[in-house]
């Protein structure tokens, strides 16, 4: 299997980037930004709701206990799977949202970039980064479909767009076109558990407009996990970022299937090796 950036732990082995906090970046040094887009279904409506779907891993007997924020990010894939732009492929048979079209800018030093024209991505049939864009149940100890085991070939995709040689410091990410019939809702970071992207001092309201300061980071990557809610309607008040919580890269998790009209139904796929 391919290695992943993003930390896993398995049988006691580190994968991937160390969890132990790294010396923050000097400011105007080139670092990574990635985009990560998801969907949710007609369920998740707020942050509220959001929330309560992270919340739903408690419930799931096979829940990593000490690192329950896995099981989080796994529930959240599947209300929102991940979307992709016209054109570029998600992993075979994983749990994926298809293709929309949306766009993102990013503004730093004085310098913009649109994900349309200048980030890379990375995906089935897109460019192969240190990112891993898909990941299965044994990969992050969770059953995500329920079965009552953790299975090698149950997997979520997890492709997402670079943008690469961003100088660290003060970093603008702002979502300038959603996919037809949505808006912008929510952001997740990595959990703390597995890497220092809390400490970048993430904001973001209901416009779409994030904003967090990379020189924070010390692994010189910063990881955008963006949602989008159904409907045209945007919330009252502008959100803040959650203290705590924020979602791992899920560049390790990947599920076969796509929404169906009653709810998600999972497929499965072999892992590569």
């Amino acid at each position: 299997m391919r290695k992943f950036l993003i930390p896993l732990v398995s049988a006691g082995l580190v994968l991937g980037l160390s969890v132990a906090p790294a010396a923050a970046a000097a400011p105007g040094e080139p670092a990574m930004v990635m985009v990560m887009k998801h969907q949710c279904d007609e369920s998740i409506q707020s942050e509220a709701d959001f929330e309560a779907l992270e919340a739903k891993a408690a419930t799931n007997p096979e829940t990593p206990m000490d690192v329950p924020s896995l099981g989080a990010t796994a529930e959240t894939v599947l209300a929102c799977p991940v979307v992709v732009q016209p054109g570029d492929g998600q992993t075979p048979d994983a749990v994926g949202g298809g293709e929309q079209s949306f766009d993102f800018s990013v503004q730093a030093d004085g310098t913009s970039w649109t994900l349309t024209q200048d980030a890379t991505f990375s995906g089935d049939n897109g460019f192969d980064t240190p990112v891993e864009d898909f990941a299965c149940e044994s990969d992050i100890g969770y059953d995500a479909d329920r079965s009552g085991t953790i299975d090698e070939d149950v997997c979520l995709d997890f492709s997402s767009y670079s943008f690469a040689d961003v100088p660290e410091g003060q970093v603008t990410v702002t979502e300038t076109s959603a996919p037809d019939g949505t808006r912008f809702g929510t952001v997740r970071l990595t959990p703390p558990e597995l890497s220092d992207d809390a400490a970048i001092g993430l904001s973001f309201d209901a416009t779409g407009r994030i904003s967090f300061d990379s020189s924070a980071d010390g692994d010189e990557m910063v990881m955008l996990h963006v949602y989008n809610f159904v409907g045209e309607k945007m919330p009252d008040a502008a959100m803040s970022a959650p203290a705590t919580g924020v979602t791992l890269p899920l560049t390790l998790l990947g599920l076969g299937s796509l929404l169906a009209a009653g709810g998600t139904a999972l497929a499965v796929r072999r892992v590569r090796s």
